[in-house]
């Protein structure tokens, strides 16, 4: 039992120190993305629809929309949309259309059969499909850069892709335990994209051309489907079609005062996207957690059984060890968030994050349904949407 242990600590360090050289090799990757956009001419980048689906009424929205409008690209049509005409982010709209009256606002009505954002995403796309030539899709609550599209397009304008992805990354604005699990747990996602067998699309900064668009039946899948992401990453993974990172295509998050219940929300539908979209993924998924879970619980009755005088001395100096060895990686991964950090602080975060993730993964098992905006979605295989169901 104890060599089991040691075994699964070792391999949880060896990962974690993986993804932590993967994430400190990022910024330069995206140097190089960035010499290599700077090198195309400008007439070689093509037009590009910008499709950002919208809802609720998040104080972030505002500033981040305006930030998808101030991109230094060449040619690009903005397409902002919302279910209804009189919700919160259609007022925003409005507004942000008083500064930015080339934004096209689209109404796309309550979806029946799919996802309300797969709705939202298809009808922007229908606003302006003879338009463009590559369809960016975005979140409505992250800060970009003003080179952030030309990185995510930058691989379909030379051609080395048909669809590229980006991610983002928590900007916590205080030390509170959840807001600092919460950008822990995007970090972790974050260094997996950037492992080439893990790479996927996120549905928050993602890109495909019109003909990949067509050629794929994205219309089809999305529009019986409850996730936009996970969905259309399954079947170009089953057809052997890559999905092009680009980490110079990395949105901002900003967190303060992050409540237990919203993350314990948003991981849900992480942790149950996979499970229907892509069961070995999630199954892979709860292995880690269990590689996550099992060694600190083990090094914990190790420690006590020491003090108890009933753990050897021998298991009891490899628990310290590997505690120390855990510190040392951990505080490789509070480097990449470029932020002051309490490390005591990040090192409780870590395990709140673990525990957290153990207590969704086995909500998971039984589950049948996911709620998101308000709506409860039943789901069948690969993702279906059975029936919505609205909550209130």
């Amino acid at each position: 039992m104890f060599w089991l242990w040691f075994a699964l600590a070792a391999l949880k360090c060896l990962l974690l120190y993986v993804l932590a050289r993967t994430g400190q090799a990022l910024p330069r990757r995206a140097r190089l993305d960035d010499a290599a956009n700077r090198a195309l001419p400008e007439g070689r980048w093509p037009v590009v629809g910008m499709i950002v689906p919208m809802a609720g009424a998040d104080k972030r929205m505002s500033a981040a929309v305006r930030s998808l409008l101030l991109q230094n690209y060449p040619r690009y049509f903005p397409v902002l949309v919302t279910a209804t005409a009189d919700e919160p982010a259609a007022d925003l709209v409005r507004q942000i259309q008083r500064d930015y009256p080339h934004a096209r606002h689209v109404v796309a009505g309550p979806a029946r059969d799919c996802g309300q954002k797969n709705h939202n995403s298809l009808c922007g796309v229908a606003a302006i499909k003879n338009k463009a030539d590559v369809f960016v899709f975005c979140d409505s609550t992250h800060m970009a850069r003003p080179d952030f599209m030309r990185h995510l397009v930058g691989p379909l304008a030379t051609g080395e892709a048909e669809f590229s992805t980006g991610y983002h990354v928590v900007n916590p604005t205080d030390h509170r335990p959840v807001t600092l699990a919460y950008a822990l747990c995007v970090l972790l996602m974050r260094l997996l994209q950037a492992v080439s067998s893990f790479t996927q699309l996120w549905g928050g900064a993602m890109a495909m051309t019109r003909e990949a668009f067509g050629r794929y039946a994205v219309e089809d899948l999305w529009a019986r489907n409850v996730v936009d992401d996970c969905s259309l990453s399954a079947r170009l993974q089953k057809l052997g079609v890559p999905v092009r990172l680009c980490p110079g295509a990395l949105l901002h998050t900003e967190a303060g005062r992050h409540e237990r219940h919203v993350w314990r929300a948003w991981m849900d539908r992480q942790v149950l996207f996979l499970k229907f979209c892509m069961p070995i993924q999630w199954m892979l998924l709860g292995f880690m957690g269990f590689v996550m879970a099992v060694p600190p619980l083990v090094a914990a009755c190790i420690l006590l059984g020491g003090l108890l005088h009933v753990s050897s001395g021998l298991a009891v100096l490899l628990a310290l060890l590997w505690i120390v060895l855990l510190s040392v990686i951990l505080h490789l991964w509070r480097g990449l968030l470029r932020h002051s950090i309490s490390f005591a602080r990040w090192f409780l975060s870590f395990f709140d994050a673990v525990a957290m993730f153990v207590l969704v993964y086995i909500r998971s098992l039984p589950a049948r349904s996911i709620v998101w905006h308000g709506l409860r979605y039943v789901v069948g295989r690969g993702g279906t949407v059975r029936r919505v169901e609205r909550l209130f």
